[in-house]
């Protein structure tokens, strides 16, 4: 690993905390904060001035290190969990922040150079592939592969996904811009689609499941092209 990275901790038995500090440093990292509880770790993160954490998935108890990974997720924050727990529960509800590794205690060095490794290869890989959409005032990273259509409301917009809707205030123009033009098509100049998740297609419309998506004029003839129809 050639770039040196700026480290928050989060763990909640500082033995542990200070023995993974000692680790990073004898790798060459740089730990600029460590945190014990939520709260504090909160704070370090909308504090900035670091470029991955390594969380404890379980904080006095809980499971708090799971909320805390999907906060550096959207702020698109490399992160690896470390934990004394491998229960299926505890697994489920980790994976679905998609973290870069899950390296379980005690550690050795070896665990935590590999984990650092697996992580950065997996946060460039994701980078690639996911948006952050403002909703409120709060962010949401969406994976491309998950949005389904755009509709613009006049100054907002609604995203649908596969298993909701964001509703964001920006324009679809401006949204695009974000988007992978490969993937993600307009169609009107109320709507865009992700082109991989149309169904069907008909002179003045397409499909996407039961929703029907109106093409424009405007559109139809750079649609028809985009998508090969004669």
């Amino acid at each position: 690993m050639e770039d040196k990275l700026k480290i928050i901790i989060v763990e909640d038995e500082g033995i542990i905390s200070e023995m993974l500090k000692l680790t990073l440093e004898d790798l060459g990292h740089t730990v600029v904060g460590t945190a014990h509880n939520k709260s504090k770790a909160r704070s370090l993160i909308q504090r900035g001035g670091f470029n991955f954490a390594i969380l404890d998935v379980n904080l006095e108890g809980g499971i708090e290190g799971i909320e805390l990974a999907e906060e550096c997720r959207v702020e698109k924050i490399p992160f690896m969990f470390l934990t004394s727990y491998a229960d299926k529960y505890t697994l489920d509800k980790a994976k679905k922040t998609m973290p870069g590794a899950y390296v379980l205690k005690p550690f050795t060095e070896e665990d935590i150079y590999t984990g650092l490794e697996m992580s950065l290869m997996h946060s460039n890989k994701a980078e690639d592939s996911t948006v952050s959409i403002k909703d409120g005032h709060k962010a949401q990273l969406l994976d491309h592969e998950d949005i389904l259509y755009i509709k613009a409301d006049n100054i907002y917009i609604e995203v649908y996904t596969t298993d909701k809707k964001v509703v964001s205030r920006q324009t679809l123009s401006a949204a695009l811009e974000k988007l992978p033009e490969d993937v993600f098509l307009r169609v009107h100049r109320s709507y865009a689609v992700n082109k991989r998740k149309i169904d069907s297609i008909s002179r003045s419309s397409l499909k996407i499941g039961e929703v029907n998506i109106p093409i424009s004029r405007s559109y139809k003839t750079e649609v028809r092209r985009i998508l090969d129809i004669k």
